[in-house]
């Protein structure tokens, strides 16, 4: 998922946060692929997706650009939105 503001340093943080969850979720794919648990590949997967939408909240913070589009997803991975 790429996200584009036109934001110059906000789609440069949000590029490299999708660079960084889809390497954590191809390595854990990997590991389970040859022998690892499924508990440890989802939770692999939830670890990365919750970094992931909190660089990108954080960095809307810090560019002055809106990011409760972002909350639910939190909430919905049980962050309870933060």
């Amino acid at each position: 998922m790429m996200i584009r503001s036109g934001h110059a340093t906000h789609d440069t943080t949000c590029a490299a946060a999708e660079t960084t969850r889809q390497a954590v979720i191809g390595s854990a794919k990997l590991a389970y692929d040859t022998g690892g648990s499924l508990a440890t590949y989802v939770a692999a997967i939830k670890t990365a997706e919750i970094a992931f939408y909190r660089s990108l909240v954080a960095s809307c913070v810090a560019n002055g650009l809106p990011s409760a589009q972002f909350y639910p997803a939190l909430r919905d991975l049980g962050t309870g939105g933060a």
